[in-house]
């Protein structure tokens, strides 16, 4: 803040234009404060956008084949499955296999899946013929409360994250 003209003083006998000795710093303080607030409420909002506005309780997974949906499950119905561990990228993951998952839902006989995701992170989808999907292709629970498809013989730019919809053939 500019200074009063030479010889001038304020009330308090100061001559730097304060009339509060410290204010410019409670300023600076309150404004920075108010500055990380919004940068904190901004990436909180990006990342709830880039989830899709995923509701950990309103998550699902669908298997469906052609018109019809054989099962639905929610994050504690996958919960019930037996659980696998795989690594992948050098990383432990943890989940129901695929396999597993189908054959709970009536689809294990199919000739390939189609995995579905929400695609923000990634491709969101990935073909596997009967062949490519064993007992280590998992659906690992994420830190964002969703599932994504992965294992060891899957790239880490093929996995799928934020699976919803598993299509079988």
């Amino acid at each position: 803040m500019a200074g009063l003209p030479p010889g001038h003083h304020n009330e308090q006998g100061r001559t730097d234009g304060q009339l509060v000795p410290g204010l410019g710093q409670r300023r600076t303080i309150v404004l920075a404060a108010a500055l990380l607030m919004l940068l904190l409420i901004g990436a909180w909002s990006i990342d709830l956008l880039s989830r899709g506005g995923t509701d950990e309780a309103e998550y699902s997974i669908s298997v469906v084949r052609g018109d019809t949906v054989l099962r639905t499950f929610d994050l504690e119905a996958l919960g019930k499955l037996e659980s696998r561990s795989v690594v992948m990228q050098g990383q432990e993951q943890e989940g129901p296999s695929l396999l597993d998952l189908l054959a709970e839902a009536g689809g294990d006989d199919f000739t390939s899946v189609t995995v579905i995701g929400q695609g923000v992170r990634d491709d969101g989808i990935l073909v596997l013929s009967r062949n490519k999907n064993d007992e280590d292709v998992l659906l690992d629970l994420a830190v964002r409360g969703t599932m994504k498809l992965c294992g060891p013989d899957i790239s880490w730019d093929e996995r799928v994250r934020d699976v919803e919809r598993i299509e079988v053939r």
